[in-house]
């Protein structure tokens, strides 16, 4: 059995990539008032268009958010059918980075390892480059990509005692467009990925020192004990 300790700075707001604009955030604390609600669809900027997810209120069902104190998002709700959680569209420019950032746990309730996806949809076909950053997995630069209608980033196999941790999937786009984002629990069993402190930018290809300084700021400290390394895939 292996230990992995993570570390980092005391969580804070997420802020921005010097000359990117946050165009959407939500840390989900001012939603039905900080109060839990199962399978809840009154989102500010988010719509569930299949499935259902909960809210929960920071220790609620034994769960802790990953953002601290507030509330967060089960990404499988109560009805046995996870959900998929869609924003509104967003447009950008060509050479402007999109960047959706947040901070996830594993389900915190001893069910089984989830599997959970991060997705850009594209009124029209985008080509760029694109690419992931993360305090734990990482960052990764994929390479090129051509005249897709979707961009996906998939977390396999994430147990539920996986501390929470910080994520940025992002993209720089060649020709300008607009994209929706959204999140999906690829499991049905009612106990899902926490998600919390959800952002998206747009703007300005960041110098690798800034992003260090972005990750920092969505650090959480804590321990967890891994039997199985969760992994990723792109598609």
């Amino acid at each position: 059995m292996r230990k992995l300790v993570l570390t980092a700075l005391a969580a804070t707001a997420f802020a921005a990539p010097a000359g990117a604009s946050i165009v959407y955030s939500n840390n989900f604390d001012a939603e039905n008032g900080g109060n839990t609600a199962l399978n809840y669809n009154s989102f500010d900027g988010l719509t569930v268009t299949d499935g259902t997810v909960d809210l929960v209120k920071s220790g609620d069902f034994g769960i802790s958010c990953p953002g601290g104190a507030g509330a967060c998002v089960d990404l499988d709700g109560s009805t046995g059918n996870s959900g998929l959680v869609s924003s509104n569209s967003y447009a950008f420019n060509a050479g402007e980075r999109v960047a959706l950032s947040l901070l996830f746990s594993g389900n915190q309730r001893g069910a089984p390892s989830d599997n959970f996806s991060l997705h850009f949809y594209f009124a029209t076909p985008v080509s760029g480059t694109y690419g992931y950053r993360s305090g734990f997995f990482g960052n990764v630069d994929f390479g090129t990509f051509t005249d897709v209608p979707e961009l996906r980033l998939s977390f396999i196999n994430i147990p539920p005692n996986f501390a929470a941790t910080d994520v940025t999937f992002f993209f720089d786009p060649a020709n300008g467009g607009s994209a929706t984002f959204a999140l999906e629990d690829l499991d049905n069993d009612n106990v899902g990925i926490v998600i919390d402190n959800l952002a998206l930018s747009v703007g300005a290809i960041p110098e690798p020192a800034t992003w260090a300084m972005v990750i920092a700021g969505f650090g959480l400290a804590g321990m967890a004990v891994r039997r199985r390394r969760p992994a990723l895939a792109i598609a």
